[in-house]
């Protein structure tokens, strides 16, 4: 652990070099790993690209740690397979989400109107769609942002309140429903 300030900045321009002369490469074993485990859910570039900046920002955080390792650089890819495989089920999981409001959706149709209205404020049929495209059709953000006419940063800020909406009223409804039983 650095003990002055004189290691600390050693450190933070250790880290930049590795930053800089290993981003490349980091972003290529992400993808890979993605491509392996057959993720089909989103775009593989962008999410290797998420990997690798939530892995250096996890690296940053815990860069005490990272320089005490005998391999910085090895200990930032087992960071970063480790974050890879979270992403992995995190698709997995929003997929079987997305397929749960849709049987829902497509059981009932539109002539149920309570159970429309319980789905719609759940999740909006407008956000169910781009979900839907993400995780179930197979378009990649690319492909969803030039349809939207918005930028990638847009659309994965807007995915993320989605999400997090979803979540907040669907476990609220999982708390409900479990306590019911």
């Amino acid at each position: 652990m650095p003990t002055d300030i004189s290691d600390i900045v050693c450190s933070n321009e250790e880290f930049e070099r590795i930053y800089k002369e290993n981003y490349d490469l980091f972003l290529r074993y992400a993808a890979a790993i993605f491509n392996a485990h057959g993720s089909r859910y989103v775009s593989v570039s962008g999410r290797a690209e998420e990997a690798v900046q939530e892995m250096f920002a996890f690296a940053w955080e815990n860069r005490a740690t990272m320089f005490q390792s005998p391999s910085p650089v090895g200990w930032m890819y087992k960071c970063l397979a480790f974050k890879v495989r979270e992403l992995l089920r995190e698709d997995r999981l929003w997929a079987k989400r997305i397929l749960q409001v849709s049987e829902q959706r497509d059981r009932q149709g539109t002539r149920d109107f309570y159970l429309k209205a319980e789905l719609e404020d759940l999740i909006s049929a407008e956000d169910y769609l781009l979900l839907k495209r993400l995780y179930l059709d197979g378009y990649t953000y690319t492909e969803v942002c030039m349809a939207l006419g918005v930028k990638k940063s847009a659309l994965a800020m807007r995915v993320k309140r989605i999400k997090a909406r979803f979540m907040e009223d669907y476990g609220t409804e999982q708390k409900i429903s479990s306590k019911k039983k």
